[in-house]
């Protein structure tokens, strides 16, 4: 009948959304992203078709990942949602290895894991999905990277294979040069973590006497003292926050992150409280107290403020091309002296750009909203030229926190290597 071909049609066209959402997961995982995924309208023949041709499968990932599902809500939202949507995914997770825990969060641990949530506040119901992932696939993308490095020298342009494959020394002076910022060290472990888990996927499959790749093994020979590595970062991350060398921008951005994870202690610190186990709340606790005195301590110091050395020279050129752009598209016949000077037009839109890709830092553009300030980009009043940095920074200059220490790889004094950072490499 008619309205059985319909129902056919809609079932179809949903079956086709559901595997768009799988396909979308995938995506996701594989550019580092958590996203919310709202499953309104699905049946448990989707939910089941979900789980078995995505989240129970191990998905290449660049970072651990966590899917944030909506499946229910209150009475605005509650007739988009099967009723037993719960049910229906907790079986099939189940169904597909997955395990109930309450303090699941998106890390190597907790993979395989989901978690139930009820927002009373958005009065919307929700299951945290943190599927298994392979993460060998990004950081094999950064071993097979296209080598060429600054100044001729060849050397993959990965910033972390870079870090992975030197010697401990020379990974201390290749981020007291290149990584100046909180923002930029962080964008840095981030990515040593993902050669981490690399690592430990290797010497897994060494373990169990499988046979690696050419280019794994390669991988696998090239790493040195990675966990050391890490360590040192992590060190200089936390002399940077105690002693406030930290931007506005980055100051909100420990503060969220922080916030985030004191909501999860205060759901760890009540489920461990309904559990009766007592140890386990006195420590949830004492790091929850910790964490506060974190932000308070961060919310403490005042901002510093990055700007390049060449700002004024960028901030008057960027006035001069507004100017000739205003004669550009005043229309009409244009006199002799607007043509002459919109003859120079091309040679200062070159300079603004090689003046603004000049002495970049790693990741620099990935954390400029939280290094500079939107003023740093308007023209300036005329003042006195600031010096030149001397050695590493990468050309930032710096506006201390009042009592705080300069930024490692910043300000004067003698560099601490030589001014390619890949030669630091050598030939090999």
């Amino acid at each position: 009948t008619y309205d059985q071909r319909t129902c056919a049609s809609i079932d179809r066209t949903l079956a086709k959304m559901a595997s768009k959402l799988g396909d979308e997961i995938k995506d996701n995982a594989l550019s580092g992203l958590s996203e919310q995924y709202d499953l309104a309208g699905f049946s448990p023949g989707w939910i089941q078709d979900l789980v078995t041709g995505c989240l129970s499968q191990t998905l290449s990932a660049k970072t651990y990942v966590g899917c944030k599902f909506v499946i229910g809500g209150g009475k605005k939202a509650r007739g988009k949602y099967d009723p037993d949507m719960l049910k229906h995914f907790t079986e099939a997770l189940r169904g597909g290895g997955f395990e109930d825990d309450r303090g699941a969060s998106a890390c190597k641990e907790c993979m395989g894991t989901y978690k139930y949530q009820h927002d009373t506040d958005q009065d919307l119901k929700y299951l945290h999905v943190f599927p298994k992932v392979d993460l060998s696939a990004a950081a094999a993308e950064a071993a097979g990277a296209d080598t060429g490095g600054a100044g001729g020298d060849a050397g993959p342009n990965s910033p972390e294979y870079q870090c992975v494959a030197c010697t401990l020394e020379e990974f201390q002076d290749l981020v007291a040069m290149n990584t100046p910022s909180f923002s930029q060290k962080r964008a840095l472990l981030k990515r040593m973590k993902v050669m981490q888990s690399a690592l430990e996927m290797l010497e897994s499959m060494l373990c169990d006497q499988q046979t690696l790749t050419e280019q794994e093994q390669e991988m696998y020979d090239s790493m040195v003292d990675v966990n050391a590595k890490i360590e040192h970062l992590n060190k200089e991350l936390e002399k940077m926050v105690a002693k406030g060398r930290l931007t506005k921008g980055e100051q909100k951005q420990m503060v969220d992150d922080l916030a985030k994870k004191l909501e999860e202690m205060d759901v760890a610190i009540a489920t461990a409280d309904a559990e009766g186990k007592a140890k386990k709340r006195d420590a949830l606790e004492a790091a929850k107290k910790k964490a506060e005195e974190k932000v308070a301590h961060i919310s403490e110091f005042k901002p510093i403020v990055y700007t390049m050395a060449n700002e004024k020279e960028l901030n008057d050129l960027r006035k001069e091309l507004a100017a000739l752009e205003k004669i550009e598209n005043k229309g009409g016949l244009l006199k002799g002296d607007d043509l002459a000077k919109l003859a120079k037009k091309p040679n200062i839109e070159k300079r603004i750009a090689d003046l603004e890709g000049e002495d970049k830092g790693w990741f620099e553009d990935e954390c400029r909203d939280v290094l500079f300030t939107p003023a740093a980009a308007k023209p300036a009043a005329a003042k006195k030229k600031p010096p030149a940095a001397a050695g590493g920074g990468n050309g930032w200059l710096v506006k201390a926190a009042k009592g705080g220490a300069r930024p490692s790889g910043t300000g004067g004094g003698k560099a601490k290597g030589p001014v390619n950072p890949f030669a630091l490499l050598g030939d090999d």
